[in-house]
Parts: C-alpha cells; sequence; structure tokens
C-alpha cells in the first residue's frame, strides 16, 4: 500500500472541488496515508482546513515559480501520483518528480498511455476521479462536495450580514461572475430578477462574485437604489463561500461558485450554456437543491449568430430563471 501520495488539481475552482469527495473517500480508505494536495494558489484557500489533507501546495503557471514548489516537493518524496486534473504545463513539474507513478484520466502525452484511465465524455467530473480512485482500493463514500470554515471566515461573514440587517435564509445571493463573457448572464436580466425578488418577496438581495464583478455590482445596486440589496465582491472566497452557506437561495452561471454553493448545499437556480449539465452541473444533489436552465441548441431556442462553440445565455429569459426561483422560495417556506 503507498504511504504519501499527492493528489494534483491545477485548474479551475469547479474542477477543484470536484476533487474533494475523491480525497476524502482516499482518506476514509487509508486513514494512515499521508495525503498531499497541490492546488492553484488562487483557490488554496477552499482546501485551507480540509480535514483529510496533510499538507497543501500552491501552485502557478508561471515557469519562474515552478522551482521554489519542486524544491517542496524533492522534500516529500511520494509513492504515487493521483492527477485530478492538471494543466497541460504541469509537465514541467516532471524532473522534480523522478520515477513517481503518475495516473490520470486526462490524455496528457507525458503521462504513459498504461497511466491512463479512458473515461467517457460524458462521466461528470467528479465520477471520474472517484473511479480513479476505486482501481486504487479506494472505496467510494458518495459525491457530496465539501468546504471546510475557519472561525475568521465564519465571523467575518456574519458581521458582514450584521452589518447590513441581513439575517442568514433571508437573502438570495446572485452570483454575477464567470471566468469568461460569454458564461456571464446579462446584468439588465440579474437587475430585473433582483427588483422581482425584492417587489414580491421578503428577502433581500446579495450580488456576489469576484472583485472584477464589482462594477456589475454596482451598476445593480444603482438601478435598484434599496438598503435591501449589497455587494460582496470584494470579499475574500472563504468569506463568500461562508454567506453563500447561508442564502436562503443562489442563482448562477454554471461557474466556480455554482460548485461552491452545491458544496456547502445551498439551494441553486443553475444557468447552462451549450455545454450540458451531465458533465459539469449537479452530481448526486437533490431535486429540492438544484433546478437546471439549459438553452436548447437544436431548437428554437439557439440563436443563430452565436459561435456555438461558445457559452452565451441570450435566450434565458428572466421570465424562465423567474420561475424557477419563485418554485424554489415557496418550496423552502414550506419546508
Amino acid at each position: 500500500m503507498n504511504k504519501k501520495v499527492l493528489v494534483v488539481s491545477t485548474t479551475g475552482m469547479g474542477d477543484c472541488l470536484w476533487g474533494t469527495p475523491g480525497i476524502r473517500a482516499l482518506r476514509k480508505s487509508f486513514p494512515e496515508m499521508e495525503i498531499d494536495l497541490i492546488v492553484s494558489r488562487s483557490w488554496k484557500s477552499l482546501f485551507d482546513f480540509n480535514p483529510y489533507l496533510n499538507q497543501i501546495f500552491e501552485y502557478s503557471g508561471q515557469w519562474y515559480r515552478q522551482p521554489l514548489l519542486g524544491i517542496k516537493l524533492l522534500g516529500r518524496p511520494y509513492d504515487a501520483i493521483y492527477l485530478f486534473h492538471a494543466n497541460r504545463n504541469f509537465k514541467r513539474m516532471l524532473p522534480w518528480l523522478p520515477s513517481v507513478p503518475i495516473w490520470s484520466y486526462q490524455n496528457h502525452d507525458w503521462i504513459p498511455e498504461s497511466h491512463r484511465m479512458k473515461m467517457g465524455a460524458d462521466v461528470h467530473g467528479i465520477q471520474k476521479r472517484l473511479i480513479m480512485m476505486e482501481k486504487f482500493g479506494v472505496k467510494p463514500d458518495g459525491g457530496q462536495m465539501e468546504i471546510f470554515f475557519d472561525q475568521a471566515a465564519m465571523d467575518k461573514s456574519q458581521k458582514i450580514l450584521k452589518s447590513h440587517g441581513f439575517s442568514p435564509g433571508k437573502y438570495v445571493y446572485l452570483n454575477l461572475g464567470a471566468a469568461v463573457e460569454g458564461r456571464r448572464w446579462m446584468v439588465e436580466r440579474f437587475s430585473e430578477l433582483a427588483s422581482r425578488i425584492l417587489k414580491t418577496t421578503s428577502c433581500n438581495i446579495i450580488l456576489g462574485g469576484g472583485p472584477n464583478e464589482k462594477k456589475r455590482a454596482v451598476t445593480i445596486l444603482n438601478q435598484l437604489n434599496t438598503t435591501r440589496a449589497m455587494e460582496v465582491c470584494s470579499q475574500s472566497i472563504m468569506v463568500n463561500a461562508n454567506i453563500i452557506s447561508k442564502a436562503r437561495l443562489m442563482v448562477t452561471s454554471d461557474t466556480g461558485p455554482m460548485h461552491i454553493a452545491f458544496a456547502v448545499r445551498a439551494p441553486v437556480v443553475a444557468l447552462f450554456g451549450t455545454i450540458p449539465p451531465s458533465g459539469s452541473g449537479p452530481y448526486e444533489i437533490p431535486d429540492h437543491l438544484c433546478r437546471v436552465i439549459t438553452i436548447d441548441t437544436e431548437g428554437k431556442d439557439y440563436v443563430g449568430e452565436e459561435n456555438p462553440g461558445e457559452f452565451h445565455f441570450r435566450c434565458i429569459t428572466v421570465d424562465r430563471v423567474w420561475e424557477q426561483v419563485e418554485q424554489m422560495l415557496a418550496e423552502k417556506s414550506n419546508s
């Protein structure tokens, strides 16, 4: 049995969170094993308090930062490396990991073909990691993602809510962000949706996303012109995640914070573009915690002048989203 293993997850926020069920299963199957993680420096805080990990190393795609990581890895020789999801440029780390078997389901040409596990494109990212772990005797422990909070993040989120007179379970979190422009629902539609929520329910509105969404959030706040709405775009990932965990409902496109909501079991209305949710949407999430809205690329919903390979949300109307929001808020009230 391996005594010390390295898990590598260096891509997007959702990709990294998809690894948490596999890490948990690995720890429960082999309690004495040392499990280290390499994760993108942008998402490291999401794993800092994960009790199943021994050490966490930050990864940067910039070549001049990688030798420092390599030196740290030399001091912890591994029996095996499991690539949960890695950029192609992770190949630069190979000189620092001599003679260590690397296993992956990705088709990187720098991994021996005998160590690449073939899986269908429609298999969910969480399931791919669990299937790979099963090959090494790991018993699955369900597909629920996890985030563990430190007291500082919980205190900060509570302070922010209290300062605006917001109570847990009494607000809707609207995630404005996405990695690329084509995956963002339009500002005017978020604004209209927020107006409907404020007019027809007692829920407040929190506008979230990363620092790049601050301008969009301020635009919506100016349009709403009410103390029942605020933005938290400048807050840290962990503070935002804790605020999401207390939301009555979250509305978001197919992007990282959607997976944060799944991990903390916040109810979600998720908007998907031309990439189907089967491989990257909810996994083992019960219906009462998630409603998925997709576009129809084959029929009347498809906007012909758009590039079909890109995400776009022009055909997801406020009416369609409001219908699901209204239903989920009503179900939450009756539960």
